[in-house]
């Protein structure tokens, strides 16, 4: 499940507009998000874990600076030693099949653009992990985890392509022994009118010694409907235990200009 690191498909959604490059979508305006996301994947246990969340996110963006909080509302039926999603833990001994729900945990990122070429761009990316998901329903890992990671992009005119590399310091855990992990990926995306076609591939070391990889492979189609309303379906498939098998999701954004 991908929920707030949909990472390279955000990216592309708020620097390559449709028709644009992406200095000239670097405009200031406040954007809202909702949606739903589900997957189903075995995780490296022997029985599957079924995920669904509802996302609410809030981003304002001024120039090249950007804030960006999400939370998400989960829906969980599979092992209790395995977290999917953001968690990404699988704590090697097959648990107790429950079914469980509540509020996910927070995410506060913020994000810097810069110009690195006439058609390049580099971002600074930090976010912090609020453990605000329930550890007693195995529904986070409780840890407040810290990310910091760099994305350049790339346009070719109406087709951009992006890489993204960093690190993720994950905090104390009273469920899971976690550890520091590795992240990166990148993308390839096409603009055609109002839509925008985008493929990327997302890569992040498990959680704990015992936690297989993230590995996924996602599709995404954007549609501008208008100036405030995008809409963004995606669908995705794991290459790596650590992944779902599948997954897919929807996404409302409506963006306001200040």
């Amino acid at each position: 499940m991908r929920n707030s690191s949909k990472i390279a498909i955000v990216v592309a959604a708020g620097l390559v507009t449709f028709g644009a490059t992406p200095a000239l979508a670097q405009d200031s305006y406040i954007q809202f998000n909702t949606g739903a996301d589900y997957s189903s994947g075995s995780y490296g246990d022997p029985t599957n874990t079924d995920f669904l969340a509802i996302p609410i996110g809030v981003k304002y963006n001024t120039n090249s600076f950007y804030l960006k909080a999400s939370i998400s509302y989960l829906y969980v039926k599979g092992p209790s030693n395995v977290i999917p999603g953001d968690g990404g833990v699988n704590g090697g001994t097959s648990g107790a099949v429950t079914s469980r729900s509540g509020i996910g945990d927070m995410w506060l990122t913020a994000g810097y653009s810069m110009p690195v070429g006439g058609s390049t761009w580099f971002d600074f990316v930090g976010k912090a992990k609020i453990p605000t998901a329930s550890e007693t329903k195995f529904l986070g890992t409780g840890s407040t985890d810290f990310v910091a990671q760099g994305q350049l992009l790339h346009s070719f005119g109406n087709v951009s392509i992006a890489a993204y590399g960093g690190r993720r310091f994950n905090g104390k855990s009273n469920l899971f022994n976690l550890r520091d992990v590795w992240l990166g990926g990148g993308g390839v995306y096409v603009n055609s009118g109002k839509s925008m076609l985008g493929l990327d591939y997302d890569y992040r070391q498990g959680a704990t010694v015992t936690s297989p990889p993230i590995s996924e492979v996602t599709g995404s189609l954007t549609y501008k409907v208008s100036d405030t309303l995008r809409v963004q379906g995606y669908g995705y498939t794991g290459l790596a235990n650590g992944s779902a098998d599948i997954g897919g999701g929807l996404q409302l954004l409506l963006r306001f200009g200040l």
